[in-house]
């Protein structure tokens, strides 16, 4: 199950990619188009990204801290801030779909845990059930060997009913092993 699942996983993540790829398109034109969008949106995340890459490739190949990163220019910095907008909806989708499964899937476990609990309550009354109609049986019987031994002759003599003890026990018992001895004398000869 688990082989089948992972190329479903890689599937169904393909598919949020496809779908989320237009919005992610719709959102960069409206970005481009709009002044408010791209000035207070697409640019700060943009020169954000700009400032911090260029930090850490500059600490990385161990150049030093440049004083001042140069901003981007407004056209890379909306094209930028569209691209990052962009990945950001697609994963934004993505994980509300896995977020959303994963919700599913507790829910659908809680379930089978519940009726899984259900059927071990009614198992367990049963057995309750079980127990105290054979403690009543053993008292009927008892009653009915005593009516017996009044009414039979005195020269005849009956066994008296000893009833069994019946033992109720939820949790499960270590198995036993039996061993038996096998007679090797009478193989051999």
């Amino acid at each position: 199950m688990v082989v089948a699942a992972f190329p479903l996983a890689k599937l169904a993540y393909l598919a949020v990619r496809q779908i989320s790829k237009p919005i992610a398109a719709g959102i960069k034109n409206r970005a481009k188009a709009s002044p408010f969008f791209r000035t207070y949106i697409c640019m700060p995340p943009a020169q954000f990204y700009h400032w911090a890459d260029v930090k850490i490739k500059m600490w990385v190949l161990n150049l030093g801290g440049p004083v001042k990163v140069a901003k981007l220019n407004q056209d890379q910095a909306i094209e930028q801030g569209a691209e990052i907008l962009g990945e950001t909806v697609i994963f934004g989708i993505a994980a509300l779909c896995l977020v959303l499964d994963y919700m599913r899937s507790s829910r659908k476990e809680a379930a089978k845990e519940i009726a899984a609990q259900e059927r071990l309550k009614k198992m367990e009354n049963g057995i309750l059930e079980i127990g105290m109609l054979s403690e009543r049986q053993d008292a009927q019987i008892r009653e009915l060997t005593r009516a017996v031994m009044a009414l039979k002759p005195k020269n005849i003599k009956l066994q008296e009913y000893v009833p069994q003890q019946v033992k109720i026990e939820f949790e499960p018992q270590p198995e036993t092993v039996v061993l038996v001895e096998t007679d090797t004398d009478h193989h051999k000869h």
